[in-house]
């Protein structure tokens, strides 16, 4: 079958909040047919997420204490509850229409656990999903994230894969509102840091496998530029 065409925005290490109002720019020019499927991957600085179903009861460090160690909290419109995100992770967010891939909500959030299971096998790493938590799994560690948000069809937010990233702030949650649930990296499994840029290749294969999709690399000032080109060219018509 042939593929369709995709973008892959890379941002860079970029605050959580500042990414995902990218994000939303973007899903919004996908919901007016401006622009492919698109899938934003990014590093963030030390944050954690509230989902829809956390509680900031979840996160065990007093407000104070948040803030003179450096850590930003915010709450985000994702399913799930509280997780950590930081350098060495990372955060991948595919804004792709459901209809396109034949899949329901739940069976896309199951194929997001497949391309992170299908990733950790291309570098060694026995990864499982277990059917009561999302997410991917090393043994009762949990190694990969997911958790996704749909807009008329359209998905956005998406799944996190922990590389070399610093695994102690955990300790400062309940990961996905699980009490001293054990958190890996693929540093940790394979005792040996891992290059982030070869791991985002192999993620961007397996994707593009996955959903039938073939990347081109655009920059944010590309992607931006044919969202005015193209709302012109509406305009245009519509005069």
């Amino acid at each position: 079958m042939k593929k369709t065409d995709a973008y892959w925005l890379n941002l860079g290490l970029m605050s959580y909040n500042e990414a995902f109002k990218i994000q939303e720019e973007i899903l919004s020019a996908r919901m007016l047919a401006c622009l492919p499927a698109t899938v934003i991957v990014q590093q963030s600085p030390r944050t954690f997420t509230i989902g829809r179903s956390g509680s900031r009861n979840n996160i065990l460090l007093p407000a104070e204490d948040l803030e003179r160690e450096g850590f930003e909290v915010i709450e985000v419109n994702r399913g799930g509850d509280v997780t950590y995100h930081g350098p060495g992770q990372l955060i991948l967010s595919p804004l792709l229409f459901l209809g396109d891939l034949n899949l329901n909500a739940n069976q896309y959030m199951h194929a997001l656990e497949q391309v992170l299971l299908k990733t950790l096998s291309v570098f060694g790493i026995p990864a499982i999903n277990l059917h009561d938590f999302p997410g991917v799994w090393v043994g009762p560690a949990k190694i990969g994230a997911v958790g996704i948000g749909v807009r008329h069809g359209f998905t956005f937010h998406g799944m996190s894969l922990n590389i070399n990233l610093d695994l102690i702030p955990f300790k400062y949650i309940n990961p996905c509102g699980v009490v001293a649930m054990p958190v890996t990296s693929m540093q940790a499994e394979l005792g040996r840091q891992v290059q982030i840029e070869q791991v985002e290749k192999v993620l961007l294969k397996t994707l593009e496998d996955e959903f039938l999709i073939v990347f081109q690399s655009r920059s944010l000032g590309d992607i931006r530029q044919e969202i005015n080109f193209k709302a012109l060219k509406e305009k245009q018509h519509e005069l």
